[in-house]
């Protein structure tokens, strides 16, 4: 009966939630060797990636100069670069800017070039 119960209660679109496309909400940013860790309001910077198009339309309402919020509002072509010599097998590139390795987890994606000492990007839906 249990399994039954638990059985009924998955999740059929978790499929869907572990994509890349769709709209997110930037709410942190870490990293280099100067050591940022940079929080946002969720909703203050938004990124839409569409595969269709291969474009990522940002909304960027940070008004605060000092925080580096990675992309001003517009819209960027984006592609995926894949090969064996990446960690990751799989990075995303935004704007021709090779922003790392991603992972999507339910909620949220991590963009990550942290091994190059880069930034940590940490987007939720």
């Amino acid at each position: 009966m249990v399994s039954l119960l638990l059985a009924g209660c998955s999740n059929d679109n978790s499929t869907e939630n572990n994509t890349i496309d769709g709209q997110w909400k930037l709410v942190n940013i870490t990293g280099t060797i100067a050591g940022i860790n940079h929080n946002f309001a969720q909703g203050e910077i938004i990124w839409d990636i569409n595969p269709i198009t291969q474009t990522v339309t940002v909304v960027n309402n940070n008004s605060n100069d000092s925080l580096f919020d990675i992309l001003e509002t517009g819209v960027y072509n984006y592609h995926h670069d894949n090969g064996p010599e990446l960690p990751c097998g799989e990075s995303i590139v935004i704007n021709n800017i090779d922003l790392g390795c991603y992972t999507v987890n339910n909620q949220t994606l991590i963009i990550d070039q942290s091994i190059a000492d880069g930034f940590k990007i940490t987007l939720v839906r």
